[in-house]
C-alpha cells in the first residue's frame, strides 16, 4: 500500500475537566523534521512525545499542536500576586519622586515577564495513557488521508511506468533500420578515410562488427524491462515506507534510458528516449511526496 507523505489528522478527547486537542499535519521532506507546539505543563513529556510520533509517523515535516482547555477556571495560569504588588509600590514611588501624573499601572505590570505565570503541573501515568490514546486517533485519521493521497500516486506512477515500457515497444519497429543506417555511416566513413588498396578488408569487417555490438541496445532493453516491473512489484508491496526504494529503482530506470539514447545515434529512437525521459521525471517528482 502507498501512502503519501502529505496528511492531516485531528482529535479530541476529555479527561477529568480537561479537553485535549491534537491537530496532525505532514508534508513532504527527504528528512524528517517535527514541530511541537505545546502547552507549558507538556514541558516534562516533550521528549516522549516527540518519539512516540516519529515511531507511528516515519518521516516528513510533522506539525504537531495540542491545545488544552479547562473547565477549571484555577488550572492552566495564576497571578504572582508578591511580585504585581512589588512592581506596583516601586511604580508608585517613582511617579510620586517625579511629579508624574497618576495612572493604572495594571496593564504595564501584567505584561512584565513572570507576573502573569503558567502553572506547572506533572502528568500523571494514567492522564498520560489517555494523551496517547487520543494521539493515536489523530494518527489514525493522518494515515487515512495519506492512503487515500497515496493511492491516486500509486495510479500515476502506474501509468507512467507503463507508458515507459509501452515506449520501449515502439523501438522495435525502428531497429532494423537503425541498424542499416549504422552500417552505412560505417561503409561512408572508410570510403573518405581509408585507402581501399591498402586496407585488410577481414580486419575491418571485424571492426565494423565489433562497432555495432558496442551500439547494440539489446541488454539497457532487456535492464530497463526488469527495472520497471520490479518497480511496478514493489508499487503494491504491502510494507508501510517505501518511498526510498522506489527511488533508488527510478534511477536505475534511469541509467538505462540514458545509455539507450546515447547508444542510439538514430533520430526516431532518440525521440522516444525523450518521451521516456518526460514521463521519468514525472515519476521522480512524484516519489518526492511518497512516505
Amino acid at each position: 500500500m502507498l501512502y503519501s507523505m502529505t496528511g492531516y489528522g485531528k482529535s479530541t478527547g476529555e479527561y477529568e475537566g480537561r479537553s485535549y486537542t491534537f491537530e496532525l499535519r505532514t508534508l513532504n521532506g527527504k528528512t524528517t523534521d517535527i514541530r511541537l507546539k505545546l502547552p507549558n505543563h507538556f514541558r516534562s513529556k516533550e521528549i516522549e512525545l516527540r518519539q512516540y510520533l516519529l515511531d507511528k509517523i516515519k518521516r516528513g515535516k510533522i506539525e504537531c499542536t495540542v491545545q488544552v482547555i479547562s473547565s477549571d477556571a484555577d488550572l492552566g495560569y495564576g497571578i504572582n500576586i508578591s511580585l504585581l504588588n512589588s512592581y506596583y509600590e516601586q511604580l508608585s514611588q517613582f511617579a510620586a519622586k517625579h511629579q508624574l501624573p497618576p495612572q493604572d499601572y495594571l496593564n504595564t505590570i501584567i505584561r512584565i515577564p513572570n507576573v502573569v505565570e503558567a502553572k506547572e503541573e506533572d502528568i500523571t501515568d494514567e492522564e498520560w495513557s489517555f494523551i496517547l490514546q487520543t494521539v493515536d486517533q489523530a494518527v489514525e485519521q493522518l494515515d487515512a488521508f495519506r492512503s487515500k493521497e497515496g493511492q491516486a500516486l500509486m495510479d500515476d506512477l502506474e501509468g507512467r511506468v507503463n507508458s515507459i515500457k509501452d515506449l520501449q515497444q515502439e523501438i522495435i519497429p525502428h531497429e532494423e533500420k537503425r541498424k542499416e543506417a549504422l552500417v552505412e555511416r560505417l561503409n561512408n566513413s572508410i570510403k573518405d578515410n581509408i585507402k581501399s588498396d591498402t586496407a585488410d578488408k577481414n580486419r575491418l569487417e571485424q571492426e565494423i562488427i565489433y562497432y555495432l555490438e558496442k551500439l547494440d541496445i539489446h541488454e539497457e532493453k532487456v535492464r530497463l524491462r526488469q527495472h520497471c516491473d520490479y518497480f511496478l512489484e514493489e508499487l503494491k508491496s504491502p510494507e508501510y515506507e517505501i518511498g526510498k526504494k522506489l527511488n533508488f529503482i527510478s534511477q536505475e530506470m534511469g541509467r538505462e534510458i540514458n545509455t539507450l539514447g546515447a547508444k542510439a545515434q538514430y533520430s526516431p529512437i532518440q525521440q522516444i528516449v525523450v518521451q521516456m525521459k518526460v514521463e521519468l521525471d514525472q515519476i521522480k517528482e512524484q516519489l518526492a511526496n511518497v512516505l
